[in-house]
């Protein structure tokens, strides 16, 4: 397929858009010679030898240091450089997608490696606040690009001119993922704002005190309501690729699940942002609830021993379990007979599916589990099953939530980037690497949550598969070549 042809494609509705020049023109946007698609790989080796970096800095890697103390400020500012490269690139590639206008992608591509940059090389030397601030200062840079990306990206969203696209559930699911990506952003600055300058210049701890909280209690419900938010809206991004790449011609009854799942999703992201922003600046009183408590369904926030957290419910079903049907109707849906999807399509996204159930099962599974009997679960408290919880706390972010995302991401660029026969060996492999780490989360949580038990050694060996399948795509990949082939 020439660009002309493919550009033909692209306006007539077909099954998927690709992720190189959905419109002919996005090549133009690199460094000099060089295109988006061979610095985006650029970008990746950088983030694996950063996320590979991370031993040194904890070995398991975690951002907590014991079950009992909050999060290690190197810690999560090295994670830091992770999750606003992730974060970045998907932005970039949304950007891509759905056919920005070329100078919102030209923003988004150079503010990427920007992010990314500075990200990494900000989380490496950034290590304490204690003597100085500079290190800080620094990584804030990667922070205020990620915010220029994603500003840039709602702004690009919202002026899209496909009046068919505007109309459809598929825009509205990237425009929810976009407005609560910008609103975690935001909020996110102002707990930095505050981790940076405390009180200055003396407003914070004003209207920490009206709502009922100290300035460090009050940074702390700010924290949650960011992280939380930050993450599920960078899924809801890559969501939102999926579905409008390969989702636009499901028919049948098959159409009508995926048309519900796309609005259990879309609420779910509205909800959530409605629940964490009221927890994030409303009194102590407006605390997130708990349900499926011991006391009875429905009680306020300390009135119960355990109970599953409302907004982790919300995540866990409407967002996650919500988008894992919606990937399904895509992959096991009926297409129309003349926009079939290909074999690696379905390839590609049956190892989407795979880690998206996967992410289901360690996060929204494990996660109730432990919440409901957090009476047993509860790492903060001397309670029976503590250490439980916490390697729970530990890998459903750093391997649920960060890594599998990032996998997800890969899956969808080697399809791109890859001949048909070695994206066909990375996905059959990155499968392998998500099923071995699921398994040793699994062990971590259930068996011996030790940190260097049998779930260490089984999930350094997922991880070992996995950059062992980015050094293949590394070495395979050429997005010059097959862009220019088709």
């Amino acid at each position: 397929m020439n660009l002309r042809q493919e550009t033909q494609s692209v306006k007539g509705n077909n099954r998927e858009v690709d992720l190189a020049s959905p419109n002919g023109n996005s090549i133009e946007v690199g460094i000099g010679k060089y295109s988006w698609p061979q610095v985006v790989n650029w970008l990746l080796i950088v983030l694996v030898l950063y996320a590979m970096g991370s031993v040194f800095i904890a070995n398991p890697f975690s951002i907590f240091t014991d079950r009992t103390t909050p999060v290690d400020y190197s810690r999560i500012m090295y994670f830091h450089g992770l999750s606003v490269g992730l974060a970045g690139l998907t932005c970039l590639i949304v950007s891509q997608v759905f056919n920005l206008d070329q100078k919102f992608k030209k923003i988004i591509f150079y503010c990427t490696i920007g992010t990314i940059f500075f990200g990494v090389t900000g989380g490496a030397i950034n290590r304490s606040m204690e003597f100085t601030k500079l290190t800080l200062w620094y990584q804030i840079f990667s922070f205020f690009a990620l915010d220029a990306i994603i500003v840039t990206m709602l702004i690009g969203i919202i002026k899209i001119k496909d009046n068919a696209l505007k109309n459809s559930t598929y825009y509205y699911l990237v425009l929810a993922s976009s407005c609560s990506a910008l609103i975690a952003a935001l909020i996110g600055d102002l707990a930095g704002f505050i981790l940076d300058f405390g009180d200055w210049p003396g407003i914070m701890g004003w209207y920490a005190g009206k709502i009922g909280y100290t300035l460090e209690e009050w940074q702390s419900n700010l924290l949650r309501s960011h992280s939380d938010m930050m993450v599920v809206s960078v899924i809801g991004l890559i969501l939102s690729v999926i579905n409008w790449k390969y989702g636009r011609n499901v028919l049948g009854n098959v159409k009508k699940l995926k048309n519900v799942s796309e609005w259990f999703v879309i609420t779910g992201l509205i909800l959530m942002v409605l629940i964490l922003v009221i927890s994030g600046f409303g009194s102590s009183e407006f605390q997130i609830p708990h349900i499926f408590t011991e006391k009875g369904f429905f009680k306020p926030r300390g009135q119960s021993v355990a109970g599953i957290d409302l907004v982790d419910f919300i995540i866990g079903t409407f967002f996650l379990i919500g988008g894992l049907l919606l990937i399904a109707s895509i992959l096991f849906g009926n297409n129309k007979s003349s926009n079939l999807l290909d074999k690696t399509s379905k390839y590609t996204l049956g190892g989407v599916f795979l880690t998206w159930l996967c992410i289901v099962i360690t996060v929204a599974g494990m996660g109730f589990l432990q919440e409901y009997r957090a009476d047993l679960y509860n790492s903060a408290n001397d309670v029976p099953l503590g250490d439980y919880g916490f390697a729970f706390r530990m890998l459903h972010l750093d391997v649920s939530l960060m890594l599998f995302p990032a996998i997800m991401v890969v899956m969808l660029l080697a399809q791109q980037f890859l001949k048909e026969k070695d994206n066909k060996i990375i996905q059959r492999v990155l499968r392998f690497g998500v099923i071995i780490c699921t398994i040793g989360s699994l062990i971590y949580m259930v068996f011996n949550p030790q940190p260097f038990g049998p779930g260490y050694w089984v999930v350094g060996f997922g991880f070992i598969t996995i950059i062992t399948a980015m050094i293949y795509y590394f070495i395979r990949s050429n997005p010059i070549v097959k862009i220019k082939q088709e």
